[in-house]
């Protein structure tokens, strides 16, 4: 199959979605009765499958599932495309007709299936700000989804943080009341705060919704600060199996990573994660992201990708996160780490990312040449775009030497993956 034909047929696979999911439909017969007033802001977003995206409201303090169309069957088995949208901010900021200074992201997840990118925004205006969720598939097409409009259900949270608290004078405690999601067999994980004694909380539903949300209080041992942190949230969180147990892998600010034995999160229960690393301090941590990646020896393995807002990605194998002790002593070293702190990525300029498929993963990040927002993928095991660079091979007259075959060849892989493909050298 031709490159344009395996684009025209994810186009075809999205737009399907797009139309769809834009269209107006009812709750069915099988749904809750009571689905609650429609969401009127969308921050964090977690999909649950290839028709239902989970999505939290900090105003309603609620967490949605919306409803998206069935995805036809011949979709199932679509080529991987990358994502080249450099320039995307400002491509968005005219389809949505307001100043790219006015659009605030939240977050962004793909779709399992169509490899759609949704991204949850804010744009700000003289009457305050108002919310967006956009679709865009990999060869650039954008629709704004009329998402109070799709079939859908909603659970409360209960004790949301304190709306009278504010950090830093203008960011109200209750826009911390969600962070992130997880969603793993059939039960959607919410971090976040509460009003409660010990505010850092992870709480879990199960999905079709139909009974209440559990909370857990989580206690975790910071050594950077040297204490015991029952406020501070889970900024970003992965799903994993360690030695047999489900565990959750928890990144907090500053940057302690944390597991939390999935066993031990019973509704009211307090628990102390064990703290296996201190990646580094002055960072807030965007996303964690279980994963599977060839290694140096070609070969598939597991691991967990911390990508962070001040500093440089993580990539630590699975089975170095098994094997590291618990910290339980100050540490203070400025700029050190310590604990299962594994291989340091170069991304740089990172909004928001995710999982995108078997071979990339999509960042949303800031240009640092242009100060516009890109939508890119960047190759598993590779995590940089070549084209990000001005360096020796980058000159049309270099000649690769007979020792760089392999350079070559791992050159002229990338080069039509980000765009390039009238670079490759022969």
């Amino acid at each position: 199959m031709s490159s344009v034909v395996k684009s025209s047929v994810l186009s075809v696979a999205a737009s399907t979605l797009m139309i769809s999911a834009c269209a107006q439909s009812e709750p069915s017969a099988s749904d809750p009765i009571d689905v609650g007033p429609p969401p009127v802001s969308l921050t964090v977003l977690e999909f649950g499958g290839p028709n239902t995206l989970f999505a939290a409201d900090d105003v309603q303090n609620k967490v949605y599932a919306l409803e998206l169309s069935e995805i036809p069957d011949e979709t199932g088995n679509l080529e991987s495309v990358p994502y080249n949208l450099v320039g995307f901010g400002s491509t968005l900021a005219s389809f949505l007709d307001v100043s790219p200074f006015d659009i605030t992201y939240h977050d962004l997840a793909v779709h399992p299936v169509t490899k759609s990118a949704f991204v949850s925004l804010s744009v700000s205006g003289e009457a305050g700000a108002t919310s967006s969720l956009i679709m865009v598939s990999p060869q650039g097409e954008i629709v704004n989804l009329d998402y109070a409009s799709l079939t859908y259900t909603s659970v409360d949270i209960a004790e949301p943080a304190d709306p009278n608290v504010s950090f830093w004078r203008d960011i109200p405690a209750p826009t911390l009341s969600i962070t992130d999601f997880e969603f793993d067999n059939g039960e959607l994980y919410i971090a976040g705060l509460s009003n409660g004694e010990f505010a850092s909380t992870l709480r879990s539903v199960s999905y079709p919704f139909e009974a209440g949300v559990e909370t857990t209080s989580i206690e975790m041992f910071h050594t950077a600060h040297n204490q015991n942190e029952t406020r501070a949230p889970i900024r970003a969180m992965a799903m994993v199996d360690l030695d047999g147990e489900k565990t959750m892998v928890a990144a907090y600010t500053c940057t302690p990573l944390v597991t939390i034995p999935v066993a031990a999160l019973e509704d009211g229960a307090h628990v102390m994660g064990s703290t296996v690393a201190e990646l580094g301090y002055g960072n807030r941590p965007l996303e964690v992201l279980s994963l599977t990646a060839y290694n140096m020896e070609r070969q598939p393995e597991q691991f967990v990708l911390v990508i962070n807002r001040e500093m440089s990605a993580n990539l630590i194998k699975l089975d170095d996160l098994a094997a590291a002790p618990a910290l339980t002593e100050p540490f203070s070293a400025l700029g050190d780490t310590l604990g299962a702190d594994g291989t340091h990525i170069p991304f740089a300029g990172i909004l928001q990312a995710d999982d995108q498929d078997a071979q990339f993963i999509l960042t949303l990040r800031r240009n640092i040449d242009t100060g516009d927002v890109d939508l890119i993928s960047s190759m598993k095991g590779v995590y940089f775009r070549l084209s990000d660079f001005v360096s020796e091979y980058t000159f049309p007259d270099y000649v690769y030497a007979e020792n760089q075959v392999g350079t070559q060849m791992f050159h002229n892989m990338l080069k039509p993956l980000e765009g390039y493909p009238e670079l490759v050298i022969e």
